[in-house]
């Protein structure tokens, strides 16, 4: 079995509605148009994306509402196996400590190494602070570039510390980063004056695919514990895809924003992506 947990500062009844609300799912979790929330429902779902490569299908076996949700959880696309998938909501003054357990990962042995135990843990992790973001008030935004140059060349720009100065000049005069970008990496996002964020490395698929997850604040080159403010984003994830398209590169930046950060960055993105597409094309 893994487990995962986190402390949220929302009421066990703000996340089980987060949990079991369709809708609500559908920002933070998977869309799943069949869910009902009754015993012995089955529901499907596919992961995002749209290419439909991953048949999920769970039938719902145990609910206790803001305590306990559990359900099957099959791929039988790829495996004859069933696993169970339970959260838990635990309430102590107005925090919630949500689990998430997952057990049967050996009956997937049949599907191959992409349904190892160990992706699993990597993707609810993800998914646990997915949804700590989205109660929070934290949602996805995206910004795009089609752009006449290769998936390398605009991975390097993105990515090479002085082309890395440059285009995020736009956010803040004197931007660099400090760390490698490779999986498992950690990455400090600094101004000038040592200040700015941490954040680890989720994935990193060279030319293609970048995750980073932000963790806390960094104030004069150091790690800060972690407070109330940054609490209220620590977790979040920023994203950036790469594509081959006609010759061109399609970029997408995608990044998960509270409400007070919506106007600056929806001004600021794409002046960024624009200086990306200059140095890309413009050598």
């Amino acid at each position: 079995m893994i487990s995962s947990e986190i402390i949220v500062k929302k009421s066990a009844s703000v996340i089980w509605n987060a949990l079991t609300d369709k809708e609500q799912m559908k920002v933070w979790y998977f869309d799943i148009p069949d869910f009902e929330l009754k015993p012995g429902a089955v529901f499907n779902f596919f992961e995002p994306g749209g290419q439909n490569q991953f048949h999920h299908r769970c039938t719902v076996k145990k609910i206790e509402p803001d305590k306990l949700f559990s359900h099957t959880w099959t791929h039988p696309g790829h495996s004859q196996g069933e696993s169970v998938v339970t959260w838990i909501l635990e309430e102590t003054d107005g925090n919630t400590k949500v689990i998430i357990q997952h057990e049967g990962l050996e009956n997937f042995a049949d599907a191959g190494e992409a349904f190892a135990p160990e992706n699993y843990r990597i993707g609810w992790n993800g998914i646990i602070a997915a949804l700590k973001n989205y109660v929070y008030g934290l949602r996805k935004h995206s910004y795009n570039s089609v752009i006449n140059s290769t998936a390398e060349k605009v991975w390097n720009i993105l990515w090479d510390d002085n082309a890395y100065r440059k285009w995020t000049s736009v956010f803040s005069d004197g931007s660099y980063y400090s760390g490698k970008f490779e999986q498992g990496g950690r990455i400090h996002f600094l101004s000038k004056g040592g200040e700015g964020m941490y954040a680890d490395v989720i994935f990193c698929v060279p030319n293609s695919y970048m995750l980073f997850q932000h963790k806390g604040e960094v104030k004069k080159f150091k790690e800060q514990p972690l407070d109330d403010k940054a609490d209220e984003w620590s977790g979040s994830f920023e994203s950036y895809s790469l594509k081959a398209a006609d010759g061109k590169t399609i970029l997408t930046a995608e990044v998960d924003l509270s409400p007070g950060a919506f106007k600056f960055f929806d001004d600021t993105f794409p002046k960024a992506l624009a200086k990306i597409k200059e140095m890309a094309e413009g050598s």
